[in-house]
């Protein structure tokens, strides 16, 4: 299959046989296998694979058994053998790495659960995991950004001003990736250790977007995991 239809963030990590991939919105699957796929094409154990019903909630947790969980939107594992996958159509997927411990985290980041601290939940997990912040790796991959996410002031008055600016109307348009970042470097991870994409899911045609397409959008996979 071309590449085309995915992107491979692997080697944005400094281990070599982890691997992570983001499909993009010509990945030719069914609902049904799309993860189970994808993970073959990646060359992962699609058995042991892990995917979470999201409901925009803070809920972060320890993976010690594969396939569905329910209400949850943050995934961290100490285990090599588990798979991490998420959905997204314009949030955040965050994908984590402590290079010591080699513990991982996928996280899926709408401004939700960003705003009720899914961010700090999920640091805080991999530190119980014994992961030190100064050795966690962060990818920010594609995701609506400030030129396109306009907000009301319901929304607006949530977060800083500073990551604001005037859109149309009552609208204000909000820079949603540096709400994390700066959550990111509050829990001590090292900026330089960050890295995000900078593409916008509702700019480019080749990612699939909620707020462009409404209730028809697909959904892009995120998928994390080791290579045996």
């Amino acid at each position: 299959m071309s590449k085309k239809t995915w992107s491979d963030y692997s080697s944005y990590f400094t281990e070599k046989s982890l691997i992570a991939g983001f499909t993009r919105k010509h990945f030719p699957y069914s609902s049904f296998n799309d993860r189970k796929e994808f993970a073959k094409i990646l060359k992962l154990n699609y058995e042991k694979l892990i995917i979470p019903k999201q409901i925009h909630s803070n809920n972060v947790i320890i993976c010690n058994k594969s396939g569905q969980l329910l209400d949850i939107d943050g995934l961290i594992t100490n285990n090599k053998n588990f798979i991490l996958s998420i959905q997204v159509a314009d949030c955040i997927p965050v994908y984590l790495y402590d290079n010591q411990t080699q513990n991982i985290g996928l996280i899926h980041a709408s401004w939700r659960s960003i705003n009720i601290g899914i961010i700090e939940n999920s640091i805080n997990v991999l530190n119980k995991l014994e992961s030190n912040s100064n050795n966690i790796e962060v990818l920010l991959g594609p995701s609506n950004r400030q030129c396109c996410f306009e907000v009301g002031p319901e929304v607006a008055k949530l977060f800083n001003g500073k990551y604001q600016k005037i859109g149309k109307n009552d609208r204000l348009q909000l820079d949603l990736q540096s709400v994390v970042i700066d959550k990111l470097i509050n829990m001590n991870i090292h900026y330089k250790n960050i890295i995000d994409i900078k593409e916008c899911t509702l700019c480019s045609d080749k990612y699939h977007s909620f707020r462009r397409d409404g209730d028809k959008s697909g959904r892009m996979i995120a998928m994390m995991g080791w290579q045996s």
